[in-house]
């Protein structure tokens, strides 16, 4: 039942997942772009056994990890918001839902499939994103892609952490009075 409530949510608000969906692109797309930048850094001839470290490649580093740090803050937060923002939007229509037999569990998890959803399209969106993003920067020649491993942490933390930040937001709004709701909105 949640995951219908968050398909319906979703399908209501199409605006909004969009939203939802550009932001996790952002992110991705960042940091995917970060990930072929430190891959190409690393791969200069400095890298070897025997070799000095490059203080450009550490100075470099240091400084892609914070830009990485800043676009994870502000896309969680950003998810945050939009989850708020779907919470007061789908009051009238989540208390009725709550009214017909609905838990605030129920509810609150519906909420983060609707968010989960968005989600997961941007993901998807911004792993190609990112590809394109190093290389109009680059202005083309080769691209250097990052480990596979390490896109693949970007991706399942991406759709695992943003939807998992929504919960708090979610449980708030969920446990909301029926009456007070209705009673609102009726005024």
């Amino acid at each position: 039942m949640p995951l219908l409530l968050g398909l319906r949510l979703a399908a209501r608000r199409p605006r909004r997942v969009a939203l939802g969906a550009a932001s996790a692109a952002i992110t991705v797309s960042g940091i995917v772009a970060v990930l072929n930048a430190h891959q190409r850094i690393n791969s200069q001839p400095f890298a070897g056994p025997d070799a000095l470290s490059n203080p450009v490649a550490d100075r470099l580093d240091q400084t892609m990890l914070v830009i990485t740090v800043m676009i994870g803050t502000l896309a969680s937060i950003n998810a945050i918001f939009i989850v708020w923002a779907t919470m007061l939007d789908a009051r009238r229509s989540s208390a009725v839902v709550r009214a017909l037999g609905a838990s605030p569990r129920q509810l609150t998890s519906a909420l983060v499939a609707a968010q989960a959803i968005s989600v997961l399209l941007g993901t998807l969106l911004g792993l190609p994103g990112g590809m394109l993003l190093f290389t109009a920067v680059r202005h083309g020649g080769s691209v250097t892609l990052p480990n596979p491993l390490w896109l693949a942490a970007v991706l399942l933390g991406t759709v695992v952490l943003i939807p998992a930040l929504t919960i708090f937001p979610a449980r708030v709004g969920a446990r909301r009075s029926l009456a007070e709701i209705l009673q609102a909105e009726a005024a």
